[in-house]
């Protein structure tokens, strides 16, 4: 039965797609590139320096809080703190602009990371991957209220162009404010629990973190997984930064257009979660993840050698059906994979390379596009996703295979 505390639960999730979305993809690229006259490289050195400090940090907020059992906290106060940096950020001038971006994408991580780690507690054990799917549906419900809320926004101070400045800066509280509505529920309705807290030993959190590296050495199929899983992260990690600012300059789609293709894209990502989620128990994870990395090495060719509008539009959608249709498949394939008596830890090992999402990827990305062209910058996503895809091959179809 689903409760309050699951349906607070899976609205943050809504609520914090007004981050993810509107916020990361389009209007702050927007703000940076048209507004304070920045460029790629530096966005995309932003999200990878936050990446690596939060990849620092997590590993000890994170074993603070399961030891502890102190959740909340570490959910309401970094959201709070993200909704009030990107509500005044067009108040700053560039290099403030991207130090508050930087936190806010570190705050966001952590208080995502621990958000994940309250479904096991809130949900019974049955219907985790239930609630789970019902979260990422309002994941992508809450993309498609927040772009708009953010149009009605521009709408009101438009004249003949959306881009205005007056309407551009009043975006950004608006989606802090949407940000902190629908997270509301989750604020008064989620307590911890109370129960014997043990004191952490950050040394020994330490010592487990270098022994999991030394496990995944001799973990072969389980290091193709991750690996593959990493470098695909990457090359997403760098179109999601600057999909926006490429439709704009090298296709030429207003920002209405573009916020139009991104509504049709959640619908895509969500049908494309279904379809390959069923078609994954029939035909297995690994087939479907197969079909779904084949999708975006088309999509990125495709980017590649046409301009045209109408292309382009057809690479978007596909790609968000792969999109969310690889996030559906890699969730079963993992679970495969991972020895039956010993899933937390290996759920463990995917959340570390979860971390080294965006590392890299769209700091390289920016740098090439700045300094040579959207061309070369995608020609290097698509050496990703090969790459990923080749590791992927190395992964045997383990459907049938009891652990």
């Amino acid at each position: 039965m689903i409760n309050k505390k699951i349906i607070a639960w899976a609205l943050y999730d809504l609520a914090n797609t007004a981050f993810t979305s509107p916020f990361r993809t389009i209007f702050w690229p927007l703000l940076v590139t048209v507004f304070l006259n920045g460029n790629e490289f530096q966005l995309g050195t932003t999200v990878t320096l936050a990446i690596l400090i939060f990849s620092i940090v997590i590993p000890f907020l994170g074993a603070f809080s399961d030891s502890t059992k102190i959740r909340m906290p570490f959910i309401i106060i970094p959201t709070l703190i993200v909704i009030l940096l990107i509500s005044a950020l067009p108040l700053f001038s560039l290099f403030w602009n991207l130090v508050i971006v930087c936190i806010s994408i570190v705050l966001y991580n952590i208080s995502l990371s621990i958000y994940n780690a309250l479904l096991p507690e809130i949900a019974p054990e049955r219907e985790i991957g239930k609630i789970s799917g019902m979260g990422m549906g309002a994941g992508f419900l809450g993309t498609i209220l927040s772009l708009l809320a953010a149009y009605l926004i521009l709408r009101h101070f438009a004249t003949e162009s959306l881009e205005t400045v007056d309407g551009i800066k009043a975006v950004f509280p608006a989606l802090g404010a949407f940000f902190l509505v629908f997270s509301l529920p989750i604020f008064f309705m989620i307590k911890d629990t109370k129960t014997k807290r043990q004191k952490v030993n950050y040394s020994k959190v330490f010592m487990e973190i270098k022994s999991t590296f030394k496990n995944l050495a001799v973990l072969k199929e389980m290091t193709s997984f991750l690996i593959s899983a990493a470098l695909f992260s990457n090359a997403l990690a760098a179109i999601d930064v600057f999909f926006f600012l490429f439709a704009k300059r090298e296709i030429g789609v207003s920002l209405a257009g573009f916020m139009i293709l991104f509504m049709a894209q959640s619908i895509g990502a969500c049908l494309g979660a279904i379809i390959f989620g069923r078609f994954a128990d029939r035909h297995g994870p690994k087939a479907m993840l197969t079909i779904g990395g084949l999708s975006w090495i088309l999509v990125v060719v495709m980017f590649i050698f046409s301009k045209s509008i109408v292309v382009f539009w057809i690479a978007g959608i596909l790609g968000s059906i792969a999109f969310g249709g690889t996030f559906a498949a890699s969730r079963v394939l993992f679970i495969f994979l991972a020895p039956r008596k010993k899933i937390g830890e290996f759920f463990g090992y995917s959340q570390i390379a979860g971390k080294f999402s965006g590392l890299f990827g769209p700091a390289i990305a920016g740098w090439l596009i700045v300094y040579y062209s959207y061309n070369i910058a995608l020609a290097m996503v698509l050496i990703l996703l090969i790459a990923s895809f080749l590791f992927l091959q190395k992964i045997p179809d383990v459907r049938r295979i009891a652990h």
